[in-house]
């Protein structure tokens, strides 16, 4: 290997991942073994977003470009290293590529950059956005192949986020019944989005940049997520349930304190209106021209991600995409 974390036969096609260290990242990276490629990964301090020279290196010799690396888990005091990373590092990524004769980057984005399942409007969204438009332009220009996934929030064994905090708190014991949302909304798998990353590197595209929704197909909402939680520790179901008011003055007061205080990630009313709301992706799309087939579920997953969380194992996650909304 390479400073560059160079793997496979030299005569097979190279492939670049950015964001390898995370969640998703590490899960792809033991996807595309199986795969006749040949794989390299974006490795920090040598190589950095918000270094264009140390990129051009890196994607020589490069047909297809996984981009997951991101910037998500911020307070006030970090938009601008946000918009930085998210917007300035993927122009840097895309000119490097484009420089290089890549022929496709697949551009991890996020569900949340569509403003409909965003609501307030967050840096991370916007910042998104953006970074789409730049690639999309340059798929329109003829520049490179551009393909953009809009995953929704990822599940695994490893995982951080909201469904990992609310587990951790249920094990605890230290969790109020959740207020009786039934809303619906919508989760994937990170074998599955690891899947349909795959596919997208290989799918036809026309003159726009394909932009493809990505769920496991289900519709889920918090109460019954809970209640399966709680029955998979082993946990008594309550017979109450916290009123909705009560949840939306939580809210409130951890959305000013994370307005106030350098607290990273901190929920507040988006977390409020994310469960209130319906929040459901329609991602026929992408089933239709990938060739995706979600095999997962959320409740299949929980037991070995409970298993995993019993281990010790469930493993650090590191900045790659979203995976909480």
């Amino acid at each position: 290997m390479s400073a560059a974390n160079r793997s496979g036969a030299d005569n097979q096609p190279g492939v670049l991942v950015t964001g390898a260290s995370g969640f998703v990242g590490r899960y792809l990276l033991r996807r595309l073994q199986t795969e006749p490629v040949t794989v390299s990964t974006l490795q920090r301090p040598r190589h950095d977003l918000l270094q264009p020279a140390s990129l051009t290196e890196l994607c020589q010799g490069v047909d297809t470009v996984y981009h997951l690396a991101a910037y998500a888990h911020v307070n006030q005091a970090q938009i601008k290293t946000l918009y930085a990373t998210n917007v300035d590092g993927t122009i840097n990524l895309l000119s490097a590529a484009v420089a290089a004769g890549v022929r496709r980057l697949v551009y991890v984005s996020s569900i949340l950059a569509d403003p409909a399942f965003d609501q307030p409007r967050t840096a991370y969204g916007e910042a998104k956005q953006r970074a789409e438009s730049l690639l999309q332009a340059a798929h329109q220009a003829g520049d490179i192949e551009v393909v953009i996934v809009r995953p929704v929030n990822v599940y695994g064994v490893g995982m951080k986020g909201n469904l990992m905090t609310l587990l951790r708190l249920l094990r605890k014991g230290v969790m109020p019944p959740l207020p009786r949302f039934t809303q619906p909304f919508s989760l994937i798998g990170v074998e599955d989005l690891c899947q349909a990353l795959v596919l997208a590197a290989q799918c036809s595209v026309g003159d726009n940049a394909p932009i493809y929704a990505l769920t496991d197909g289900e519709h889920y909402d918090i109460k019954s997520l809970e209640q399966a939680m709680r029955t998979a520790l082993g946990r008594s179901q309550p017979a109450w349930a916290t009123p909705k008011a009560v949840f939306y003055l939580g809210a409130l007061t951890l959305e000013i304190a994370g307005r106030l205080l350098p607290i990273n990630n901190s929920p507040g009313l988006r977390s409020y209106h994310a469960l209130a709301r319906n929040y459901a992706v329609d991602d026929t799309a992408s089933q239709r021209d990938l060739g995706y087939n979600p095999r997962s579920t959320f409740y299949c997953t929980l037991p070995a991600i409970i298993s995993a969380m019993d281990a010790g194992s469930a493993g650090a996650d590191t900045s790659d995409t979203d995976n909480t909304q």
